[in-house]
């Protein structure tokens, strides 16, 4: 008899299949209960590694040993003539089929009628992916599966429980989340999204739920001396089991840090997407400095620069900062690219616009574009030294799209993208870039504001109304969007109630949301006692003093009231010092002195010097034209239109309304040309009456 007959006879594989049957099985049951049971993630390994070993053992036994009706007894020692091994293997048949009916139920069940998806309490996911175009981008419902490569890091717990070690802590973060931006088909949420989970008491699955990914890392950081600890712990949201888990005690050095970091960027990528490339590779494991003291310099100027109120205040904290890092290594360029964000936002904010700042921000993106000008970093520096010095938004946005690409899965370069396609009047494209920024970063105020205020531009009323209420539910104290409510509340149905109500809700501050509809809202209202008296608030003086944004606002604007009160010789002396006041100094940013001289044309206009009023108008949209601001002059646009009226040049302003009366990014609306007070000089023209009337004004309720 050959082996291979002798195998046959012994049952041996029989015994290995009902065996590898069962294995099966107990495989399937384990990988229930450990979750359920809330069992430690080795368990399933160890019953797995069990029935390995396990299966030779069995093999041997069904080779060396033969069941009897006396029992287990050793085959050498059994009769062959008294063998009962084709029983046995019939029995072993059975018991084979019954398995296999087993097994077979349980694959049905498990692909048909098991819920494979998220449980029941994961279905209702508040800000999963969102695709161009959704209705919700803030806030949604979406009953299927998160993106299998999504992450959330969990701000690191500061484990030295020294406040001042904080920053350490959350600049640990953010440069990981950096990092982790970098990465090709990587959806990773991003830090403002992420800050509000610190000390939450909310599980991995609701957060996991909340943000629409399906892997969560958590950690903690401890400095102690010149050691350093980093823990953390890469968590699958389907099984609740560890993918990964690492604690790494090394010394205090700046490339350990980053090395660090690289691993567990590395270990997360590979654990989600696949195998880092050789590029990426390189992109994570560079050191953008040796010193450990400017690295930390660089961690306070991030932490400032991170600070969700839009203030100056924040900016200066990050130049100090940032002047600290380059000063210990003037090498240091993503420090560099701080800098020269700061000085940006100085000149942009109108907080100093001397030659001298202006020198500044060269300088530091120079040195900020020395080391790897490609990068992500000196590309963000370049686009916003462009977008808020230069006004070239067309090079600033494609600067913008350089560093968005560089680090595709970082929320705040896909903002800037949007924000320099809103400037150029691609207000469609702006929309979709901004929705893509709220995929990875779904509770950031600032891009919910931004999206609302270009759906408001683009006349997306139906969209935008019910998106801002939303927003505002989720958001309630920010007055930004309750501002750009009122505002859409009042082009798309003229509905002033509503824009009153969402005002008296506002804290008044010294901000363009809040400045700009205190003021607008009771000329509309036609309380022009209201409207004087509103400009003496501390918050809007103190605007007007603050911002070179406020080039002809206070002045000419209580000019504006005084007409309408009936005061003539108040509000011609208040002009013509305005008209003076105003000439004796110019912006050296050409978006802020086209609005310097469109104010000033108004200011002509309406003390009566009809050809001052034209020639600084012409002068004002060339020195917009050259910026290429469509967003400015679709501003420009409505207060030129008017000085032509008041010019004396009807013809041609009615043409220009025609134009723009309609038009994507238009402040010049039909609903705010009908409730404006200082368009009532024209209401005897019917032309004008019959271009401005609403389409909805018959259903409206003012």
């Amino acid at each position: 008899m050959s082996f291979f007959e002798e195998l046959k006879r012994r049952n041996v594989f029989k015994v290995a299949a009902a065996y590898l049957i069962v294995a099966w099985l107990l495989l399937q049951v384990s990988d229930t209960l450990v979750p359920a049971l809330h069992l430690p993630d080795w368990f399933h390994s160890g019953v797995a590694f069990l029935l390995i070993l396990g299966f030779p053992v069995a093999m041997l036994f069904a080779w060396a040993f033969e069941m009897t009706p006396e029992g287990l007894k050793k085959e050498k020692d059994v009769d062959k003539t008294q063998s009962i091994a084709h029983h046995t293997g019939q029995k072993l048949n059975y018991t084979i089929i019954a398995l296999l009916v087993i097994s077979l139920g349980y694959f049905v069940w498990e692909s048909r009628f098991r819920d494979d998806s998220i449980d029941p309490a994961i279905v209702e996911v508040e800000n999963s992916a969102i695709e161009p175009n959704q209705d919700v981008p803030v806030e949604t419902s979406v009953a299927s599966r998160p993106d299998g490569k999504s992450i959330a890091v969990l701000p690191f717990a500061n484990r030295s429980n020294l406040s001042e070690d904080l920053f350490f802590t959350d600049g640990i973060h953010d440069d990981l989340l950096t990092q982790l931006a970098k990465i090709k088909d990587l959806k990773v949420i991003s830090r403002t999204s992420m800050m509000k989970y610190r000390n939450t008491e909310l599980s991995i699955p609701e957060i996991a739920r909340e943000l629409g990914v399906a892997t969560i890392l958590e950690g903690g950081v401890q400095r102690a001396g010149k050691r350093i600890r980093i823990n953390a712990q890469l968590i699958d949201v389907s099984t609740d089991q560890h993918l990964w888990a690492e604690t790494f005690d090394r010394e205090m050095t700046v490339e350990n840090i980053f090395e660090i970091q690289s691993e567990i960027a590395r270990q997360i990528v590979t654990a989600v997407r696949g195998e880092l490339s050789s590029e990426e590779t390189a992109t994570l494991t560079q050191f953008p400095t040796q010193s450990l003291e400017a690295y930390e310099a660089y961690l306070h100027a991030k932490a400032a620069s991170n600070e969700s109120a839009y203030t100056m205040d924040k900016y200066l904290r990050t130049q100090e900062w940032a002047e600290k890092a380059v000063a210990l290594d003037p090498e240091f360029t993503w420090a560099w690219s701080l800098l020269a964000q700061a000085h940006s936002q100085a000149i942009w904010q109108g907080y100093d616009n001397s030659a001298e700042r202006i020198e500044s921000a060269k300088t530091a993106l120079e040195q900020a574009m020395s080391g790897d000008p490609e990068s992500g970093e000196a590309q963000t520096a370049l686009g916003d030294y462009l977008y808020r010095i230069e006004g070239d938004y067309v090079a600033a946005l494609a600067a913008f799209k350089k560093a968005s690409a560089r680090q595709p899965g970082n929320a705040v370069t896909m903002h800037h993208v949007g924000t320099a396609q809103r400037r150029i009047g691609k207000f469609n494209e702006s929309i979709a870039s901004y929705e893509k920024a709220l995929r990875l970063d779904p509770a950031n105020g600032q891009v919910v504001y931004d999206y609302q205020l270009t759906l408001m531009f683009n006349a997306e009323y139906e969209k935008g109304v019910p998106l801002a209420e939303k927003a505002i539910q989720r958001f309630p104290r920010d007055d930004a969007l309750k501002s750009t409510l009122a505002f859409m509340y009042i082009h798309w149905k003229g509905d002033l109630s509503r824009a009153r109500a969402l005002l008296n809700e506002m804290t008044p501050t010294a901000g363009v949301a809040y400045v700009s509809l205190a003021t607008v809202l009771p000329l509309y209202e036609r309380d022009f006692n209201q409207a004087l008296s509103t400009w003496d608030l501390p918050e809007l003086i103190k605007y007007s003093e603050y911002t070179s944004e406020s080039f002809g606002w206070r002045g000419r604007k209580l000019g504006e009231i005084h007409q309408l009160l009936g005061n003539q010789n108040a509000a011609v002396e208040i002009l013509k010092e305005f008209i003076a006041s105003e000439n004796t100094r110019e912006s050296p940013v050409a978006r802020k002195r086209a609005f310097q001289l469109i104010n000033i044309a108004l200011a002509y206009a309406m003390t009566d010097e009809p050809e001052k009023a034209l020639e600084t108008m012409q002068e004002a949209k060339a020195v917009n034209r050259s910026a290429a601001d469509g967003m400015a002059g679709a501003i420009l646009d409505g207060s030129a239109i008017r000085v032509l009226a008041l010019a004396g040049q009807h013809d041609q302003a009615l043409k220009e309304i025609e134009r723009v009366i309609d038009a994507p990014g238009t402040y010049a609306t039909r609903w705010s040309l009908t409730l404006d007070p200082r368009w009532d000089f024209f209401r005897d023209n019917q032309r004008f009456n019959d271009l401005i009337r609403p389409l909805n004004i018959e259903n409206t309720q003012q």
